[in-house]
């Protein structure tokens, strides 16, 4: 049985999200990621301009595109249909994914049962389960990332033309997926001109380098039509803008309402640590500690091309990315979303840890991983028991502080699923024909088309002098509402936290 536990643990979750998909609520940025796919399928298969002065022009397209070709080929014409089709196909693309990361873990470990622990790691994360679904930008990155990690892994351990073939593919869509992904193919081609060196092969490796580079810039450009007209102006323009975020809204963060350009170092560590299981943040920090010890004794054994360079890989993939954000000051929007990729190499170190400390002493080994098992059966409770608003956790660093500690100190629902899930409970318990609701933000209004035909009918969405009940997720609203005009009707809570709150208008 162990041959196939892999397998086993993606046909379960699949199963599982094929039956809950359609719970999901649609979130705040999926008509814009949408239109951005149809623009540019729009720009290869009819005589269409507009992409040349489309405002999101210089997003990749590499997973946006096969979502409308699906949408196409399915015929799908009702935004209650096409969410549902778009969140399921992001959500098999992260079991995929994580079905990846078993085998990444197999390959460096050879140890099924350790990598069935790194599979369950990745997708008892309930942030990233949540977002799983209905992200279209941030998760087929943190997948594709997987995937790359385990080409690197591969094409280190065999090299040959087909690995470095297959691992030049991953990271020209990784990159078009999300342009931060240009810091893999650099790591990789240093260590790979390092072992020419260390290996006596400069020559072999670098045919190597040109072909990962060759076909990962034929991969970018056949995948992204804003590149066709002027490939080196577009993507140098691309990098530019991304440098200089289109985004200027306040974010509550740490009780403030903070501009995304005014954000300090606490930013991404401070995010991670209140939205990640603290069991699994013990264990990825035990195998932090361990690597760099070893690193310090033992330097050659981590540099040189060893199954261990594979967890240094990992250490700088999580370190880097937080450092250069840091360094660099660069522009971030709610949460830690911009860097969900850094989770999976966190998790890996953490499984080098455990292994370790097996390798140290059993009783600490089991003592550990009775920890992490404690942690992930208290975790997936959450996630049954607040499903569908897996996505809003927080570990008890926050949750076990006062009622709305996290909601007046942190964006909690900035997606705002959760109307989905309001509008479900006023339905059930008001059976007038017309009921009329005001939403606080755009959500809302996109969230009511998430309802079936004839609830839509029951609803209406109006301004708040002609509604009868008020939503909100309370985004860009730190602050508490009038109680002479709204009173108190139902709260929705993940834990002891308010992520939505349906008021009556008086």
């Amino acid at each position: 049985m162990s041959r196939y536990l892999g397998e086993i643990l993606f046909l379960v979750f699949l199963l599982t999200g094929i039956l809950t998909n359609k719970h999901y609520g649609f979130s705040w940025d999926e008509p814009q990621q949408r239109a951005t796919g149809l623009v540019n399928y729009d720009y290869i298969f009819t005589d269409s301009k507009e992409l040349n002065s489309w405002v999101d022009r210089d997003y990749g397209v590499a997973f946006e595109l096969p979502l409308i070709f699906t949408e196409k080929i399915l015929q799908l014409d009702v935004d209650r249909d096409i969410y549902p089709a778009r969140h399921l196909i992001t959500h098999i693309l992260f079991l995929f994914s994580a079905y990846i990361f078993f085998k990444l873990v197999d390959l460096i470990f050879k140890n099924k049962w350790l990598s069935s622990l790194g599979f369950i790691l990745i997708v008892t994360q309930p942030l990233l389960y949540g977002h799983s679904f209905f992200n279209s930008k941030d998760l087929p990155f943190l997948s594709m990332f997987i995937i790359s990690l385990f080409c690197i892994a591969k094409a280190f351990n065999q090299k040959n033309y087909r690995n470095f073939i297959l691992l030049g593919i991953s990271i020209g869509l990784l990159i078009n997926i999300r342009l931060m992904g240009i810091m893999v193919p650099v790591l990789a081609l240093t260590f790979m001109l390092l072992d020419g060196v260390l290996e006596n092969r400069i020559r072999e490796h670098l045919i190597f380098a040109v072909t990962l580079i060759g076909v990962s810039a034929i991969t970018l450009y056949i995948t992204w039509p804003f590149l066709w007209e002027n490939p080196t102006r577009n993507f140098m323009q691309a990098i530019e803008n991304m440098s200089k975020f289109r985004f200027d809204k306040e974010m509550l963060f740490l009780g403030e309402l903070i501009k995304p350009t005014k954000i300090d170092w606490r930013y991404i560590p401070v995010w991670f640590s209140i939205s990640t299981p603290i069991g699994y943040l013990i264990v990825g920090l035990i195998g932090i500690f361990i690597l760099l010890i070893q690193s310090i004794k033992q330097p050659f054994q981590f540099i040189s091309n060893t199954p261990k360079r594979n967890i240094l890989f990992a250490l700088a993939f999580f370190i880097a990315p937080i450092l250069a954000i840091i360094v660099l000051h660069s522009v971030l929007y709610d949460g830690w979303r911009q860097v969900y990729f850094i989770y999976p190499p966190f998790i890996l170190l953490g499984l080098y840890g455990i292994a370790q400390t097996y390798s140290f002493s059993r009783k600490l080994g089991t003592s550990i991983t009775v920890l992490v098992t404690i942690s992930i059966f208290s975790t997936g409770w959450f996630m049954i028991k607040n499903f569908p608003l897996g996505h809003t956790y927080f570990n008890p660093i926050i949750s076990l502080r006062e009622t709305d500690y996290a909601r007046k100190h942190f964006e909690v629902d900035y997606w705002g699923l959760s109307y989905k899930t309001g509008f479900e409970y006023i339905l059930e318990n008001d059976t007038s024909e017309d009921i009329t609701v005001a939403v606080a933000n755009f959500p809302g209004n996109l969230n009511k088309k998430a309802l079936s035909y004839e609830d839509n009918l029951r609803v209406r969405v109006t301004g708040e002098n002609e509604a009868k009940y008020f939503l909100t997720e309370y985004r860009f609203h730190a602050y508490e509402y009038d109680s002479n005009r709204y009173e108190n009707y139902h709260v929705i809570r993940t834990a002891n936290n308010t992520v939505l709150q349906i008021f009556k208008i008086k």
